[in-house]
């Protein structure tokens, strides 16, 4: 479950939500627009009400990573950081 969520994942979800549907996006609408659209469908499956938006605005940072960069390894990397920082810090919550 951990290398799921701290690996899979983040490539998973960076290849499609920003790479995919963030370009696509992008290629029609400025920046905001594509970047709002895009988290928002990034942040419906977690399934998460009360953190949909955290979610969104994480996203929205992984699009302007992923915008001036040109490079998915910047918010995959990213991504991947942060998830494995979450699982970190619950599992010492205990």
């Amino acid at each position: 479950m951990y290398i799921y969520a701290i690996i899979f994942s983040p490539i998973a979800e960076e290849l499609i939500c920003r790479k995919y549907l963030f370009t696509k996006l992008h290629k029609k609408y400025n920046f905001w627009i594509a970047s709002i659209l895009s988290s928002v469908l990034f942040a419906l499956p977690h399934w998460n009400l009360v953190g949909f938006l955290g979610y969104v605005f994480i996203g929205v940072i992984w699009s302007h990573y992923y915008n001036k960069t040109n490079n998915i390894l910047v918010p995959i990397c990213s991504h991947l950081l942060f998830n494995y920082f979450v699982i970190l810090f619950m599992s010492l919550r205990g």
